[in-house]
């Protein structure tokens, strides 16, 4: 549910040709934040878990390894 007054402004500001596109555009950035937010956040779970002192870098390269 969108909440009235972020509707309202939404409306105010955004002309109705561009609506649509403005919406898929800032849905499709807020999930590709979201993804990298859950990624990190699995990320330091699994350091945690591991006891491990490795950077992000590290972890992600480990992953990846053999996928190349």
């Amino acid at each position: 549910m969108i909440n009235r007054e972020t509707l309202m402004q939404f409306y105010h500001l955004i002309p109705a040709g561009e609506r649509s596109d403005f919406l898929n555009i800032s849905l499709k950035e807020a999930l590709i934040q979201y993804a990298r937010r859950k990624a990190s956040e699995q990320i330091d779970e699994f350091r945690k878990e591991w006891k491990l002192k490795l950077s992000t870098k590290e972890i992600i390269k480990l992953k990846n390894y053999g996928r190349e």
